[in-house]
């Protein structure tokens, strides 16, 4: 189920803050294929979201200007 638009990026910032305790944690042993897919996928968008750096800080900074 889709996070609702209201609370987005708080859920998703949650659940990725408790996917980087697990790796630095090292709770990573016991991973299945799907998992291990998950995970390249989570560092592929880790990548992606470093190319959105400019326009990530601009929608901070529009929005603590209201």
């Amino acid at each position: 189920m889709p996070n609702m638009s209201y609370c987005r990026f708080e859920n998703t910032v949650n659940d990725m803050q408790d996917c980087l305790n697990a790796i630095e944690d090292r709770e990573v042993n016991d991973l299945s294929d799907y998992e291990v897919k998950a995970l390249q996928h989570f560092l592929e968008l880790g990548k992606v979201i470093v190319d959105y750096k400019e326009e990530i800080e601009e929608i901070i900074e529009k929005n603590e200007q209201r």
